[in-house]
């Protein structure tokens, strides 16, 4: 059982930031994992980090889009990194 809470972009009950941030995070990463699902609750923070994921992973990269996530997912099991 989580001890943070996930929120969900389609309960009502999630507040009106949380949940914009949730869906500007689904639309730039085409779906939603567990950690923004926690940092909505702190609607600023998950701003933060998606910034900063979008400026380190994303920006100016020569790679498509589903190649980057692939050298992620070959440098995790590579490197026996669990999530």
């Amino acid at each position: 059982m989580a001890r943070i809470p996930l929120l969900d972009e389609n309960d009502p009950a999630t507040p009106a930031e949380a949940r914009e941030r949730l869906l500007e995070a689904k639309r730039s990463r085409g779906k939603l994992i567990n950690i923004y699902r926690a940092m909505a609750n702190r609607p600023e923070a998950l701003a933060a980090f998606t910034t900063l994921a979008a400026t380190v992973y994303r920006a100016g990269s020569t790679l498509a889009p589903q190649h980057g996530e692939l050298a992620y997912l070959t440098a995790t099991a590579v490197n026996d990194c669990f999530y």
